[in-house]
């Protein structure tokens, strides 16, 4: 997780360039696509982090880390966080895009929503493998 969130004011530092302010008539729809790509970059980057922590804290994962490698236990975890990165974004409206994109404090929550909402069923899908 650690390793994750100083990429987020990069995400944000790139996309300055993209966006600049101003839109003509026919730029709109680009500005707001790019607020959306830009949300939804920064919420894949929360659920991966927010998954992992979870993932770690679960009583289950815990047991079942204990009979696998690190390189298992790697491989499990970034399996099923993958999963529910992919997953979650189904879950996620637009308007909660946009306000990913330019509110941190929102990141959290929307976060933790769409991982509940996922997170069963990617482990369940993972175990099936």
């Amino acid at each position: 997780m650690k390793k994750i969130l100083p990429l987020i004011p990069l995400v944000f530092a790139l996309s300055a360039c993209a966006v600049d302010g101003t839109a003509t008539p026919g730029q709109t729809n680009t500005t707001q696509n790019t607020a959306q790509q830009i949300g939804m970059t920064a919420l894949k980057i929360a659920i991966n982090a927010k998954c992992t922590t979870e993932l770690n804290n679960t009583a289950a994962w815990k047991v079942a880390s204990q009979v696998m490698t690190s390189q298992q236990q790697q491989n499990a975890q970034s399996q099923v966080c993958g999963c529910v990165s992919d997953k979650a974004m189904d879950s996620v409206t637009v308007v909660d895009l946009a306000t990913v994109a330019f509110d941190p404090a929102a990141r959290t929550s929307i976060a933790t929503k769409a991982i509940n909402n996922t997170v069963h069923a990617c482990i369940a899908e993972s175990l099936k493998k």
